[in-house]
């Protein structure tokens, strides 16, 4: 009979502990308060990104600009400048970077030749070809290099 005893003051023990939880009441936390202000710190950090404008935006319409091709072009790079890039880290190797070097390129050279020079850029947008790079023309205040498009006249 004493063995069944210690199993029913186990029982009873958490039965009482149980039901004091039931009326406890627990630390009531206002968390909106907390998330306006990582909010509001947020936004300060982050950088004001403003949209890019369409690559054939203020030109006439020709059939250089307005050719499927082109606009497919157009159209991706505006979608690229202003949606994907801004999920991806600012840590640009060059100046001006990829994507508006190609729009400079392509505006002022043309698709195919803008093309070709925003193929070549790419292959050299890592950090393997900064080693062949002049450090003479690395930007101190922004750690960019300098390769405008009017270097391929």
């Amino acid at each position: 009979m004493q063995s069944l005893t210690a199993p029913v003051r186990i029982i009873s023990l958490i039965q009482i502990l149980f039901l004091i939880s039931i009326h406890a009441e627990a630390q009531k936390i206002d968390l909106r308060e907390d998330l306006m202000l990582i909010d509001s710190l947020a936004k300060k950090q982050m950088p004001q990104t403003s949209k890019k404008a369409y690559v054939y935006k203020d030109q006439p319409k020709t059939i250089k600009n307005s050719n499927p091709v082109s606009m497919l072009y157009g159209g991706s790079l505006y979608v690229y400048q202003n949606f994907i890039t801004q999920h991806f880290s600012a840590n640009c190797l060059y100046h001006p970077t990829c994507s508006d070097f190609s729009k400079q390129a392509v505006k002022n050279f043309g698709l195919i030749k803008g093309g070709l020079l925003t193929f070549d850029r790419l292959n050299r947008c890592n950090r393997i070809a900064a080693t062949d790079l002049d450090p003479a023309t690395l930007n101190k205040k922004t750690q960019q290099f300098n390769d405008p498009v009017n270097l391929y006249k």
